[in-house]
This record gives C-alpha cells, structure tokens and sequence, in this order.
C-alpha cells in the first residue's frame, strides 16, 4: 500500500484514508488507529465512516466531484466488509476502479482463510466491479 500511496502522492495526486468507526472500533480507541506503518500525512484527506460502503452518509462522493476524480485505487482493509461494499458501489456510481492484487486484507472466519477470503472477492470483482493492475 505504501509503494501505492508514494506513487500517488509523487504525482501530486490526491490521497484519501477512510477510517472505519461503530461499536467494536471505537473513536480514538487502539484499534480505531491508523496503522503506524501507513504513510499517512496530515495534508491527505481523512474521512471518517460508520458503515462498510465509504459512500454511505458521507461525504466521499462530494469530495471526489470537487477534486474531479473519476478514477479510484482502492486498498485497505476488510476486504469482505468494507473493500467489497466500497467497490461495488464506487462502480455503481460510474467510477472506473483499479486495485492491485492483495491489496486488501481480512481475517481468517470459520468458513474460509484469509487468503481464501481474497481470493473469492478478487475473482468476484475481477473484469466485473475493478480492473487489477
């Protein structure tokens, strides 16, 4: 992710970090954080969301007309969550999306890995919702 945002932001294109809030992610809570690893700076957009689609009830779609941008790469986490609802609506609202392969993550769930978790969301989207790079 961060050989993605460098590149972007080399290109002195926009970077937008979507932060997931509701009971189990707590507001400022340890958890809530952005990963420290991230190469987060306080001048790229953060917005902050209740629900798995970054669209709904905010201001995502505001944001992106005012910077005209129709084209998105999107990675982040969870994939089955938030990746997946996140495309398929940045789709349905007409924006041409890419993402690179594994650029999502998850956790393992008591019917599939992690990686098998990915695996079908990526095959899912694949020439459907998104184009890999």
């Amino acid at each position: 992710m961060n050989r993605r945002i460098d590149y972007y932001r080399s290109q002195n294109f926009p970077i937008i970090f979507i932060q997931h809030e509701d009971n189990f992610l707590q507001k400022n809570s340890i958890a809530w954080q952005l990963v420290s690893d991230l190469h987060y700076k306080k001048n790229d957009i953060l917005l902050s969301k209740k629900h798995p689609n970054s669209f709904y009830q905010t201001n995502l779609k505001k944001i992106l007309e005012n910077l005209g941008i129709n084209n998105l790469e999107i990675c982040g986490a969870q994939t089955e969550y938030c990746v997946d609802a996140t495309i398929k609506m940045a789709h349905g609202l007409g924006y041409q999306v890419i993402m690179q392969h594994n650029a999502s993550s998850t956790f393992d769930n008591k019917y599939m890995t992690a990686e098998d978790t990915i695996n079908f969301f990526e095959n899912i989207w694949n020439n459907r919702f998104l184009t890999f790079i």
